[in-house]
């Protein structure tokens, strides 16, 4: 299966929903949306899929372990659970 990113969208305000054992349900920011073109077995598909910052490079969220979902910062609430980095803010 060949993918490749088409184009990106910046990401402001959503933030990857992602389940740990230890911690719970954890945010992570991301970074953009990425329209990525995937060829298999000859027919072409293309899908808008969600990148956050992973340490040196960028990643898709739904391959992270425990991606569950993605979410508006609006959507999310006042969770006090709920900080963000301060670089973030």
């Amino acid at each position: 299966m060949a993918s490749k990113i088409l184009s990106i969208m910046p990401a402001d305000d959503w933030y990857a929903l992602i389940s740990d054992e230890d911690d719970g349900i954890g945010y992570e920011p991301l970074t953009c949306f990425a329209l990525v073109q995937t060829e298999e077995e000859g027919v072409l598909s293309t899908e808008v899929r969600p990148m956050v910052w992973a340490e040196t490079a960028v990643m898709f969220a739904d391959e992270i372990e425990g991606f569950m979902d993605i979410e508006r910062i609006e959507e999310i609430g006042d969770d006090d659970d709920f900080d963000l980095d301060e670089e973030e803010q």
